[in-house]
């Protein structure tokens, strides 16, 4: 199936999810430890910077910041068999997985903020990680750096009078949009609900979760009939 008539709803599920994303960065940015979870080349940074500034426990937790992303996507990995996107793999396993990470990070971020943002890392590295590519377009709903290069690629094409594929650039633009959107939810939303804010991304994995099943099994029925 070209990207071309990529179905609306998948659109749809990356835009939600990048919302999901961004709410869930905003919230650990201002949240108790101001601690981005989604963009882990940052962190990778702040580990040498704490290493030059001698604060090996900073070190540390930046550290197992990393590892409880690459386990989080290695939970996708190891469940899915591969990022390609494919209607009837079952990605409401990853999505409940999610759902049941930040719930965690919900229950533990008043008392053990540390320990709370790590499931938070973890949620990230499995949203990201279920899907990564579809003919051609990468996908990724977690951090903007990828989808900015991909848009700066697309106006380098058209300025040169070359063909660009716009369904992928919508796309994109999608997920761009999107995650600002739920970084301005959070944001907003962060002064009024405080901690309790953790729950609203929650909420949006559990509805995504429940959404896709639905899709999944209504699938499933047609391929049988």
């Amino acid at each position: 199936m070209p990207l071309l008539i990529l179905p609306k709803w998948i659109q749809c599920g990356a835009f939600m999810l990048a919302i999901n994303a961004g709410m869930i960065n905003v919230l650990g940015l201002i949240s108790l430890l101001h601690q981005s979870v989604s963009h882990m080349t940052g962190n990778a940074s702040l580990i040498a910077l704490s290493a030059f500034a001698h604060d090996f426990a900073s070190v540390g937790f930046l550290i197992l910041i990393l590892i409880s992303y690459v386990l989080g996507s290695s939970f996708s990995g190891f469940i899915l068999g591969n990022s390609a996107f494919k209607l009837g793999r079952r990605y409401g396993l990853p999505l409940g997985l999610v759902t049941v990470f930040i719930i965690l990070c919900w229950w533990l971020i008043a008392d053990y903020p540390r320990y709370a943002l790590l499931w938070a890392c973890a949620a990230m590295g499995v949203q990201n990680a279920m899907v990564s590519h579809y003919q051609g377009a990468i996908i990724r709903t977690t951090h903007l750096s990828g989808v900015l290069t991909d848009l700066g690629l697309a106006l380098g094409y058209a300025c040169r009078g070359l063909k660009n594929e716009p369904k992928k650039i919508i796309l994109h633009l999608l997920i761009l949009f999107g995650f600002i959107l739920g970084s301005l939810i959070a944001a907003f939303a962060h002064p009024y609900l405080q901690l309790q804010a953790f729950l609203m991304p929650a909420g949006l994995s559990l509805g995504l979760t429940l959404a896709y099943w639905f899709i999944y099994f209504r699938y499933s029925r047609l391929q049988m009939s």
